[in-house]
């Protein structure tokens, strides 16, 4: 589908191109992070990874200089230039033509091709009184358009369009009909425009279908350039960083190696860090104990007073326990369940006038199977899932449980959540379970104290999934049915998500694209794409093979 032969200018920088000082920041006179100290270098591949809310966006920001610090300084090398994907992608107008945003790239060069444009068709006018003077501007600035080299971006825009999957017949579409898959690219092929020579990615992989993401991880792959990305996706990380720099309040702390790795890396130095604080507690429990026995004795006095000088000066080892906000979710194990679960038979789902995809003959699905469900966005992912749950009307067949089964629930968009109740108030209408178990449960989801009473509406939607997943655990569900559940999610919580789906004993239905997930939990996929299903035995890996052989 995508054409890899992209081709950029490349140019090494024997300097630093960003260099980070002592950076802090404070929102509402809260810290959100402080000493960062970082040197970005031509060729650096850094991942910045942390929980949501600790700032990698504003870092971003602060590196580029679209904020200032608190304190601290940023250096940048004297002819830096950014290529800045934002979560939130700003377009030049919505009701552009995919060419004439493009070419939006470079605002300069663009005002000069609409002048001109607006001079030539000034000149048309033979019969104008001010002709002559007309022609005499129109003459500077194309003077001043080839001199830019106007004619060699036009041509440019045109080319990275046509490598980006955006043929000349697409040309007249405007911003506002793409997805978020070609919105990113058409935001890509506008950075390669501006021959950035670092990029600064901020969840690039938002919005993209699986085919998407692989493309722009073998395009990511060739840069040769430096690259800072803020991601959630395990494996696009692993795919293109080789080094992990983990933001918190307290600085940052770097990992010379891809996520997986920093994974392992972090898990032995927690170890560590553990061991020594154990160590340590026990030397302190040793030397509290012989102050409090000779406090009293006169003969004892200097030697009391050296070891509480001496434990004031300790460097206090922090307790790896209380430094840990880990989602601890389990869901209950499904018994008693027939061999088949489910039955589809002829299934057709969409809309009357636009059906989106048939499942033809009759598909089974058995109490340990969980099927990922894959496919280009727009193909009807969802539409299968809340049709299997009876929210969407099936256009023809049949769909059939067995047993006493309990459906779990988990909807994309989390529209099932009342944006008027707060967590608690929300969590509660949907469960019979007491406040008690309620509570610890939204605990174990890092929703404790007061942060139970936050209203629906005002909740991130990394907050909102958890609240989903909550009332999902609550639900003593049999058999799960999810939509993208690990969006919005930071990388610890898809992580924690991924142990629990593969632990869990009963069927799952998953729509995701997210890989790890794939292959973590799923032990089928179902492909949908040109209006039909193709079921794959494996996990993404598996059907990865399957299909290229």
């Amino acid at each position: 589908m995508f054409k890899s032969d992209i081709e950029v200018n490349y140019e090494y920088i024997d300097e630093p191109l960003v260099i980070l000082n002592d950076v802090s920041m404070k929102f509402s006179g809260q810290e959100v992070f402080s000493d960062v100290e970082m040197a970005v270098n031509s060729g650096d591949r850094i991942a910045i990874i942390g929980p949501n809310g600790a700032g990698k966006s504003t870092l971003l920001k602060i590196i580029i200089g679209l904020i200032e610090p608190d304190s601290g300084t940023v250096a940048r090398y004297r002819d830096i230039r950014f290529g800045y994907l934002p979560q939130e992608t700003h377009w030049d107008s919505l009701e552009n033509e995919i060419l004439k945003e493009a070419k939006t790239a470079d605002s300069k060069i663009f005002d000069l091709i609409n002048k001109k444009k607006e001079y030539e068709m000034l000149i048309a006018d033979t019969k104008r009184k001010d002709l002559k003077i007309k022609v005499s501007e129109y003459g500077a600035i194309s003077h001043l358009y080839e001199s830019s080299k106007g004619y060699k971006y036009e041509r440019q825009a045109e080319e990275t369009l046509k490598k980006f999957n955006f043929p000349e017949k697409d040309w007249k579409r405007k911003v506002k009909s793409l997805s978020g898959g070609e919105r990113t690219r058409l935001a890509l092929a506008k950075i390669i425009l501006c021959r950035p020579n670092i990029l600064i990615l901020d969840e690039p992989t938002n919005h993209l279908d699986l085919e998407t993401i692989e493309w722009l991880e073998s395009f990511l792959a060739e840069w040769q350039m430096a690259i800072i990305i803020v991601s959630h996706d395990h494996q696009f990380l692993d795919k293109i960083c080789d080094k992990t720099y983990e933001l918190n309040k307290t600085g940052i702390e770097k990992y010379f190696c891809n996520y997986s790795e920093y994974l392992i890396q972090k898990a032995e130095n927690a170890k560590k860090q553990e061991e020594a604080f154990k160590r340590q507690e026990k030397y302190l429990a040793a030397q509290e104990e012989f102050i409090e026995r000779f406090r009293f004795k006169a003969t004892k006095a200097k030697a009391v007073q050296s070891r509480i000088k001496l434990i004031d000066k300790l460097d206090k080892i922090e307790d790896p326990e209380t430094s840990k906000k880990k989602i601890k979710i389990k869901l209950k194990d499904s018994e008693g369940l027939p061999a088949k679960v489910l039955e589809i038979e002829d299934l057709m789902v969409g809309a009357k006038d636009l059906p989106l995809l048939t499942m033809e003959g009759v598909w089974e699905v058995e109490k340990n199977d969980k099927i990922g469900i894959i496919g280009p966005n727009g193909a009807g992912k969802s539409t299968l899932l809340k049709t299997l749950v009876y929210k969407e009307k099936a256009l023809e067949g049949k769909i059939k449980f067995f047993g006493n089964m309990k459906i779990g629930y988990y909807a994309q968009a989390h529209e099932e959540l009342d944006p008027d109740k707060n967590i608690l108030d929300e969590v509660r209408s949907k469960t019979e379970a007491a406040d008690g178990v309620i509570r610890s449960i939204l605990g174990s989801l890092l929703f404790s104290g007061e942060d139970a009473f936050k209203l629906i509406r005002a909740l991130s939607g990394g907050e909102r999934a958890r609240v989903a997943i909550a009332e999902l655990i609550l639900n003593n569900s049999n058999i799960l049915l999810l939509d993208e559940p690990t969006n919005h999610l930071d990388l610890a919580g898809k992580d924690a998500v991924a142990e629990v789906l593969k632990s869990f004993k009963g069927p799952i239905i998953i729509v995701s694209h997210d890989r790890h997930v794939l292959n973590k939990v799923c032990n089928i996929i179902w492909e949908v794409g040109n209006n039909e299903v193709k079921k794959y035995l494996g996990n993404y890996e598996d059907y990865k093979y399957a299909k290229n052989g």
